[in-house]
């Protein structure tokens, strides 16, 4: 005998994990292709239906209270055991599908265009494109792209490729500060910089110059395309992390400032599961190991 199930509407579910994953509902109707109001709308009706608020509204976006993160955290996991146990059916198919969680700058600025050279008949990826640390020990994802200094515990962690990193801004501002210009002008300018500001220190450490955090004056972005985008629009002097933005240096939308390139100590990792991973994982990790083999950081003009 079967019982009907009071649950609330599947869209509903979503627009509340893309809003607890982004923190903001502008976010969450991007990713789903839907408007904010759709997103508002939708998350008030699992509100409704739980009868407890999920989200709490500031300025900036949402944050979720304490009900949400657990119910946000059930509902993952839920969704997690419908993706997997749908495993052994499109195996049966002829095609095995690798989870793949990936922050959403190295996917626009490498993954998607290698993807066609990852991807085949036989092998797939169902990508989560985000800044969450998907958990990989409760089987969220097989393969996870991480940016940091490869020290995680309790997973297998490998980089994909060495990073070189020289300072560059937008034509006028370079032209502005002329060439090979003195640190103490580049500290004249905003600075831009990542979630970290790791690259900075690297570079002005290799001149002696220390800085350890922003200054009011610096700009932060989340992710690194974004970053490139802003110094394209002359808002300020970066790091160029050699090869993801060399395109913006070959064709002329940024240009370097400084003839000496430092090793970046933050780097793009591939990280996996402890233990002996599946044929299918094995061999995705296989295939994006080798096309990074390829992949080798470009000086900036000056210094060839």
């Amino acid at each position: 005998m079967t019982h009907s199930l009071s649950l609330p509407p599947l869209e509903s579910l979503t627009a509340v994990l893309a809003a607890g994953r982004s923190g903001s509902f502008s976010a969450a109707a991007l990713e789903l292709g839907v408007t904010h109001a759709a997103i508002s709308r939708r998350v008030q009706a699992a509100e409704s239906w739980l009868g407890v608020a999920l989200f709490e509204r500031h300025g900036r976006g949402v944050r979720t209270t304490p009900d949400g993160d657990r119910f946000i955290a059930r509902v993952g996991e839920a969704f997690t055991m419908i993706a997997r146990s749908g495993d052994q059916w499109r195996q049966r198919r002829g095609t095995e599908i690798v989870r793949l969680s990936i922050l959403p700058a190295f996917a626009k600025l490498w993954l998607f265009q290698v993807l066609d050279k990852l991807q085949d008949a036989h092998l797939r990826f169902d990508m989560l494109v985000e800044h969450r640390l998907a958990d990989l020990d409760k089987g969220e994802v097989d393969i996870a792209v991480r940016c940091g200094n490869g020290q995680w515990t309790g997973v297998n962690s490998t980089p994909l490729f060495q990073e070189m990193i020289y300072p560059v801004a937008s034509p006028a501002l370079a032209a502005r500060l002329g060439p090979n210009p003195p640190v103490s002008a580049i500290l004249s300018e905003t600075l831009v910089h990542d979630s970290t500001v790791t690259a900075w220190r690297a570079w002005l450490g290799a001149h002696g110059v220390p800085y350890n955090k922003p200054r009011p004056q610096d700009i932060r972005f989340e992710d690194y395309d974004t970053v490139l985008a802003a110094l394209q629009a002359g808002l300020g002097v970066g790091m160029l992390r050699s090869p993801l933005g060399d395109p913006w240096v070959a064709d002329g939308r940024l240009v370097p400032i400084s003839p000496l390139w430092v090793p970046n100590p933050y780097l793009y990792h591939l990280v996996t599961r402890t233990g002996t991973p599946r044929p299918a994982v094995a061999e995705a990790r296989d295939r994006m190991l080798t096309l990074a083999a390829e992949v080798r950081p470009a000086p900036p003009p000056s210094a060839r």
